[in-house]
């Protein structure tokens, strides 16, 4: 049996807020969810916040089917059903929580993410219902939703329905009620369109009532989009359902968007884009890339001090709004997008990551964690000496625990039932004679909080490491013959 090495000298690791922080969609009516375990292993750090979008219609013939497989489209058009083509939200009174999206929840926060759901709903549905789902939701942490996204734009059932006098209304009935019930939910509004004509907000006076409503006041914005995707081709000459605005229009209309709602609500409430991208489809995927990373770039230089998290809209997508493309042959392979390395390096910039705050501890028999969300939680951290680039850098770690662990810049995840970590491509880019950081966070196994405002947990021993370098070629016998 190898000789492994105890971790001492503990310090307590508590997260902090990012200047801004980098959230990303998984799933809508364009793809699939994606596994967190997947999009760990291929990002190699967990986000602050999960987006999934989901439709609640219960007093809809054909409800809970989805509209896509219920009906047939209306018109070659993403929303020419009679109610949004998301995935049901199959809770409620008639539902359950078997289903989804609380697999998925719980599969988001079992690795040590928070949860966004986007969710579009009836107006006309009882208060019960918006009951009913609040209590649904209450045990899953700081877990926003994003209710009737878009309140300003034409698409959406709630939209062709209702006026927007109404939408506005129901939003914020909707806040009231369900933070009744669940104080921990938080209320995200989406709108914000300039009417480049007159420099105002379209439909201002019916939804402004949500900004005071929200807790987070939210828009999404595209540098290019295809909205008529997957039923034509953009071509440059000639006209279609796309636009390409670029960074310097959608930046300016950014400002202009935050400052008309802080000048109405009295306050500076913090501004997030809910959905972000810059349609491949529309220039390409290498032009795609080369914007976003100018606008990450543009964001982690000039600091806009109103906005606090960027959410990319989508992990892998039919179209090309995803890091990763669908392959055609097997919507469950995702093909890699020329932005999806510079993603990955842009997450771990010091602007986009979670701060975190060291404080030595006495003991290694302060072993006890806390966690409380995604920004905002408390971990153990060790640093070792690595003498040069090692062969083997394995973590072996309490069986039962679900954790979350950091080495270097990398992150794991360790699922209750599995003990070892292979971090050893983690300190392949150590320095030599360098100290390589190690921290360990314990969000909850199953996803919920069961009734408390966060997630204890304590390490019953130190971590053990297996530290082992390259032997030397010399020692190494030639192979006779």
């Amino acid at each position: 049996m190898a000789k492994l090495e105890s971790l001492t000298g503990p310090s307590r690791v508590t997260l902090a807020a990012a200047p801004c922080a980098v959230d990303l969609g998984d799933g809508s009516e364009r793809g699939a969810y994606v596994n967190q375990d997947y999009l760990l292993r291929v990002l190699g750090r967990p986000h602050r916040s999960i987006n999934l979008m989901y439709c609640y219609y219960p007093l809809d013939k054909g409800w809970p089917v989805r509209a896509s497989v219920k009906f047939k489209r209306s018109a070659d058009f993403a929303w020419a059903y009679p109610y949004d083509d998301y995935f049901p939200y199959e809770g409620g009174p008639q539902g359950t929580t078997k289903g989804e999206p609380f697999r998925q929840i719980r599969d988001i926060r079992r690795h040590g993410q928070d949860v966004t759901l986007t969710l579009t709903m009836d107006c006309g549905v009882p208060d019960a219902h918006i009951r009913w789902i609040a209590r649904e939701l209450k045990d899953f942490g700081k877990l926003r939703i994003r209710l009737n996204h878009e309140a300003d734009g034409s698409w959406f059932s709630f939209n062709k329905r209702y006026d927007y006098a109404t939408v506005g209304k129901f939003f914020c009935k909707f806040a009231g009620i369900a933070k009744s019930v669940a104080p921990n939910l938080s209320l995200v509004c989406c709108w914000g369109s300039v009417d480049w004509t007159t420099g105002k907000l379209s439909h201002f006076d019916e939804l402004a009532p949500m900004l005071a409503a929200a807790d987070v006041w939210s828009i999404d914005k595209y540098l290019a989009l295809h909205w008529g995707w997957p039923h034509d081709l953009c071509e440059i000459d000639t006209k279609g359902p796309w636009k390409h605005e670029g960074l310097d229009l959608v930046w300016k209309e950014m400002r202009i968007i935050y400052e008309a709602f802080a000048k109405h609500a009295g306050v500076r409430k913090p501004l997030e884009i809910c959905e972000f991208n810059c349609d491949g489809d529309v220039e390409g995927p290498l032009l795609q890339a080369k914007e976003l990373r100018a606008w990450y770039d543009r964001v982690r230089t000039k600091r806009p001090d109103y906005l606090r998290a960027i959410t990319y809209y989508q992990f892998r997508d039919g179209g090309r709004l995803g890091l990763e493309q669908e392959d055609p042959n097997n919507p469950a392979v995702g093909v890699p997008q020329p932005f999806l390395g510079m993603y990955r390096d842009l997450i771990r910039d010091p602007y986009f990551s979670p701060g975190e705050t060291w404080t030595r501890l006495s003991s290694s028999a302060q072993l006890a964690m806390n966690w409380r969300g995604s920004d905002d939680s408390d971990g153990l951290g060790w640093k070792i000496k690595v003498k040069t680039v090692p062969s083997f850098l394995e973590l072996k770690l309490p069986k039962d625990a679900n954790l979350i662990v950091r080495v270097g810049t990398e992150w794991f995840y360790k699922k209750p039932g599995v003990e070892w970590v292979n971090a050893t491509e983690a300190a392949a880019g150590m320095n030599r004679g360098g100290r390589l950081p190690i921290v360990v966070f314990a969000p909850p196994a199953d996803g919920a909080n069961h009734g408390a405002s966060s997630v204890k947990a304590r390490l019953p021993r130190p971590p053990e490491l297996r530290l082992r370098y390259p032997v030397s070629v010399r020692s190494i016998p030639e192979t006779l013959g």
